[in-house]
C-alpha cells in the first residue's frame, strides 16, 4: 500500500469511530448478527478432507444527522480455524476497495481473525435528490444468480453466508422523476485506481420495469447493459444483459457478451420455483481453475461462470412455519459438470435459527476439466438482534 493510502486510511478510520460513537448516542437503528458455523470440504481425487470454523459477528449502523443527512455503517468481525489448506490470511484481508478498510487482528498458525468495513457512506436526501458518497453497495441487478448489470461490486450465488454483499467506495447520486422512474449517477475508484463510471435510468411502461446503462468499468471497458423485469398472472420475468468492449480496441468488433434470464413462481401452497439461464461468451477460460474457480470467478460482471452456457433451478418450500427448505441445481454445459445444493432453515425461537447446507460438485467423466468431486457441508446457528 502506498504511502497516500495509508494516511488515507488512517484519516477515514479516525473518521469513522467518531461516526460510530455519534450513532451510538443518536442511533435510529442498531442491528446486527453473531453466528457460529463449523464446515467440511471432501474433494475427490485425493479424497483430501480440509475442515474449518467461522465466528461471524455483524454489527449495522444508521444515525440521523439532521433533516437531510444520515450516516450508515457496517463492519465484519470474524475468527477463522481450520485446515492449513483453507486458511489464507492475505485474501481474508484483502480489500478491493479503493480504501484498505480491512486488517487482519490475529494471525497464529490455523487461526486468523479479521474485521472489515464494507459499509461507511453518508446519504443526504432532499425532495427528488438523494446522494451517497463512501463505501456502499450499489445493486443494479435485477435477475437472482447471474447479474451481468452488477457492474460494481459482483459477487458470487455460492458465498451464502455473506447476505450482505460486498461494497465499493463511490459516489451515486439518484433523481427520482416521479413514483416509477429515476435517474442514476455513479462513480467508484477501485483499490488500482482504476474508475468505474456509468449512468442508468429506469422507468416503468405498461406495467413493465426496464433500466438502461451506459458507462465504463474499470478504465478498460465500455459498457452497455439494460435488464427488464415483468410479471404474468404471477410469473415473474426477469432478464439483463451487458455488453463489455476495450477500450484500447475500439475498431475491434470482438467484445465480452453476458445475459441472464430467469423465471420464479410461487404456488398456492407456497412451493417457490426459480429458474435461471445465463450466457457469458469468456467464461469457459476460467475453466482451468476447476469447479471451485466458482467461487472466485464472478470478480467481474464480465466473468459470472467458468463456462459460456449455465442453467440453473431451485425449488424452496415452507415445510412447517418454523422449517424451510430448498434444493438448487446448476448445470455448466460446455464443461459438462453440475452442482446441486440443499438448505435447510430452523427458527429455534425468535431471532434464533439453525441451518443446514450442502453443496456438491461434479464433472462427469467426458469433461474437459476431468474427473472431480467436490462436496462442501456447513453448520450454522445465528443469532440475529
Amino acid at each position: 500500500m502506498t504511502i497516500r493510502k495509508l494516511v488515507i486510511s488512517f484519516q477515514f478510520s479516525v473518521f469513522s469511530c467518531f461516526l460510530f460513537c455519534y450513532s451510538s448516542l443518536f442511533a435510529q437503528e442498531f442491528t446486527g448478527y453473531v453466528s457460529g458455523m463449523p464446515s467440511i470440504i471432501v474433494q475427490h481425487p485425493g479424497n483430501e478432507i480440509w475442515w474449518q470454523m467461522l465466528v461471524h459477528n455483524r454489527l449495522n449502523f444508521n444515525a440521523q444527522m439532521g433533516k437531510y443527512l444520515s450516516v450508515d455503517a457496517g463492519i465484519r468481525n470474524r475468527l477463522i480455524a481450520g485446515s492449513e489448506a483453507m486458511i489464507h490470511p492475505q485474501s481474508i484481508s484483502n480489500d478491493l476497495g479503493w480504501l484498505d478498510l480491512s486488517w487482519n487482528w490475529k494471525e497464529w498458525k490455523n487461526v486468523v481473525g479479521n474485521t472489515s468495513i464494507d459499509r461507511l457512506y453518508l446519504t443526504f436526501e432532499k425532495s427528488k435528490w438523494k446522494l451517497q458518497l463512501g463505501r456502499q453497495r450499489i445493486n443494479w441487478g435485477q435477475t437472482f444468480v447471474w447479474n451481468p448489470n452488477d457492474i460494481f461490486n459482483t459477487y458470487s450465488f455460492f458465498d451464502f453466508d455473506y447476505v450482505e454483499r460486498p461494497g465499493c467506495d463511490a459516489f451515486r447520486g439518484t433523481y427520482y422523476h416521479n413514483a416509477t422512474s429515476s435517474s442514476e449517477l455513479a462513480v467508484s475508484v477501485n483499490h488500482d485506481n482504476k474508475i468505474t463510471a456509468a449512468f442508468l435510468h429506469r422507468r416503468n411502461w405498461k406495467g413493465i420495469d426496464y433500466q438502461l446503462i451506459v458507462g465504463m468499468q474499470t478504465k478498460t471497458d465500455f459498457v452497455l447493459g439494460g435488464a427488464i423485469t415483468s410479471d404474468i398472472k404471477g410469473l415473474n420475468l426477469r432478464g439483463e444483459a451487458s455488453y463489455f468492449h476495450p477500450v484500447k480496441n475500439l475498431t475491434d468488433t470482438s467484445g465480452i457478451v453476458a445475459v441472464s434470464i430467469g423465471v420464479d413462481y410461487m404456488f398456492s401452497n407456497s412451493l417457490m420455483l426459480q429458474a435461471e439461464f445465463l450466457y457469458n461468451n469468456v467464461g469457459k477460460a476460467f475453466s482451468d481453475n476447476g469447479l471451485l474457480g466458482l467461487y472466485s470467478a464472478p470478480l467481474s460482471a464480465k466473468y459470472l461462470s467458468i463456462c459460456e452456457w449455465n442453467f440453473f433451478i431451485q425449488l424452496s418450500y415452507p415445510i412447517t412455519p418454523r422449517l424451510k427448505g430448498s434444493i438448487s441445481g446448476m448445470y455448466f454445459i460446455d464443461i459438462h459438470s453440475f452442482y446441486t445444493g440443499l438448505s435447510l432453515d430452523y427458527s429455534i425461537i425468535e431471532n434464533l435459527d439453525l441451518s443446514f447446507i450442502t453443496q456438491y460438485f461434479a464433472s462427469f467423466s467426458n469433461s474437459n476439466i476431468g474427473n472431480m468431486h467436490v462436496f462442501l457441508g456447513f453448520a450454522r446457528i445465528k443469532y440475529s438482534f
